[in-house]
């Protein structure tokens, strides 16, 4: 059964469908990272686990921020591994980010007194969001993702799709004959296997039209389709991974049973329940043994 890329589980951190999973890690031939993912993404290390500054939980890091401090002593978000010195993990939310916070947790963590930029949740956003759009442009240069209403339901329909990309601005009919193509070829693809979730599809609906324009080099892209193809997995992963920080939970019209009984009595048409650190009236992220800039 397909889910949406934005499910949540009982944890609050998004969960995958195993195919999509497994396309991250690279453990299936036909799914994996893009040669051009930097090496840190792609290393063994991915699998280790990390153990949350808020929490205390053990994540793995792909559910965990990396983050740093600059030679003056500034918390530096490293979303992709790869700064030098000693990293704290938070996982990736803006709740955990904003309890960070509150509890003086990155000052304790790296024990010294530290500067929290106040956009630091602004920040890391930006950067997840950015990674996820270049990682899409790289599956597209890759030929692992097509674009049109046409071409996409072509895709849903012979099953080869990784994921569906939608358009957050985009028309709300055209969306939800798509999303019923899906669950058609994925009650089919179920009914052929015998077996139920074979084909787990995600859904990524957090670009405008006009950002998927500028990454993937197209005008006006409204619906658009990764397929299971060696460039794919990762750009899945990298959406996924901004999903889990924003905690937005928007669904097509038809499509809230996707992922279980959690999921049928929620009112699709409520706005996202998106939290934001409590940061205080003059944008200022004091705290014992904390400074603003």
């Amino acid at each position: 059964m397909a889910r949406h890329a934005h499910d949540i589980g009982p944890s609050g951190i998004a969960s995958a469908p195993a195919a999509v999973l497994d396309a991250a890690r690279g453990d299936r031939r036909d799914i994996g990272s893009p040669s051009e993912a930097p090496r840190a993404e792609r290393s063994g290390s991915r699998r280790s686990e990390r153990s949350c500054i808020v929490t205390r939980s053990a994540l793995s890091a792909d559910q965990l921020i990396r983050f740093v401090l600059s030679p003056n002593g500034v918390v530096t978000p490293d979303i992709r591994r790869v700064l030098p010195g000693r990293g704290v993990w938070v996982t990736a939310n803006r709740a955990r980010l904003a309890e960070a916070f509150r509890r003086n947790a990155f000052a304790r963590a790296f024990k010294k007194e530290v500067v929290v930029p106040a956009n630091l949740a602004d920040e890391v956003g930006a950067l997840l969001r950015k990674d996820a759009l270049q990682a899409l442009s790289l599956a597209n240069k890759a030929g692992a993702l097509v674009c049109g209403f046409e071409k996409t339901r072509a895709a849903l329909e012979n099953g080869e799709v990784l994921a569906l990309i939608e358009a957050s601005d985009g028309s709300p009919e055209g969306r939800n004959k798509l999303v019923g193509v899906l669950h058609r070829s994925e009650r089919g693809s179920d009914a052929a296997t015998g077996e139920r979730g074979l084909g787990a599809t995600a859904i990524v609906d957090s670009f405008t039209s006009r950002e998927l324009d500028l990454a993937l080099g197209r005008p006006h892209v409204i619906h658009a389709a990764l397929l299971r193809a060696p460039a794919s997995g990762f750009a899945v992963a990298r959406c996924l991974r901004l999903h889990r920080f924003e905690l937005v939970e928007k669904h097509a019209s038809g499509g809230a049973e996707r992922c279980g009984a959690a999921r049928k009595n929620r009112n699709l048409n409520a706005k996202p329940n998106r939290q934001v650190p409590a940061w205080d009236e003059n944008g200022a992220n004091r705290a014992a043994g904390q400074k603003s800039e």
